[in-house]
């Protein structure tokens, strides 16, 4: 019996592609004109964070990973270009540019019914968390626009507190406030992350797909694969 439903926020809740690509192109631009890194393109950085054609891939950094990461990889791309600049000042100005140009990025829903979806979720008893890598700024704008806000009964972000993902502690954490026993959680999530980081908190896991590919992808290793939120319906009942 499912008691309990911890969501990844972006490709589960919020459209990826919508939101994250078009964020990404104006942060990039921001940080390259701010480094005067002329010899640098937005395309090569963007495919470095996983991004070609507008598609973003669920292994690569801007799905997966932290802006920490992101940060990495733009200061070997500096570097490799022969800029000095400090990796911890590419990586705030990366933070920064983000937070800057987070109103770049168009917020719509994975499904056209998901405020239903989860006051149904919220009729039945079930407590609901979401669990992201992004920070709490953009976290709550997203989901205050998508209006499900309130739905939350934990949100956990990436404060400098609570470890990442895939580190299970979010999860235990949640369990042990409200007292749910793991074999009653699900966690839903589009990435490979979201599947390492139930294994490791001993959670169920549905792999959420957007293509064909990434269904392959997450199939040998989520409990169950669904094409829409929607279908937590009939697994909760």
């Amino acid at each position: 019996m499912i008691k309990a439903v911890i969501f990844d926020k972006d490709g589960t809740l919020l459209d990826f592609d919508a939101f994250w690509v078009n964020v990404s192109v104006k942060a990039i631009s921001s940080v390259l004109a701010e480094f005067l890194a002329e010899n640098v393109s937005v395309e090569e950085v963007l495919s470095a964070y996983g991004v070609n054609k507008g598609i973003t891939d669920i292994d690569g950094v801007l799905c997966k990973g932290t802006y920490a990461q992101m940060g990495d990889i733009l200061y070997d791309i500096l570097s490799s270009r022969g800029y000095n600049f400090s990796r911890q000042e590419v990586t705030t100005a990366v933070v920064s540019a983000y937070n800057e140009n987070s109103g770049a990025g168009e917020i719509k829903p994975t499904c056209g019914d998901l405020f239903d979806i989860l006051s149904r979720l919220k009729e039945m008893g079930v407590k609901l968390a979401v669990v992201t890598t992004d920070n709490l700024l953009i976290t709550e704008k997203c989901l205050k626009s998508l209006g499900v806000y309130e739905m939350f009964d934990k949100i956990y972000t990436d404060d400098g507190k609570t470890p990442v993902k895939p580190n299970p502690d979010a999860a235990l954490e949640f369990c042990k406030e409200f007292n749910i026993d793991k074999e009653n959680v699900v966690m839903v999530g589009d990435t490979m992350t979201d599947v390492k980081f139930a294994r490791s908190a001993g959670i169920k896991v549905f792999g959420l797909y957007k293509t064909k590919e990434n269904r392959e992808k997450l199939l040998p290793y989520a409990d169950k694969v669904i094409k829409s939120i929607s279908e937590l319906l009939s697994v909760v009942k």
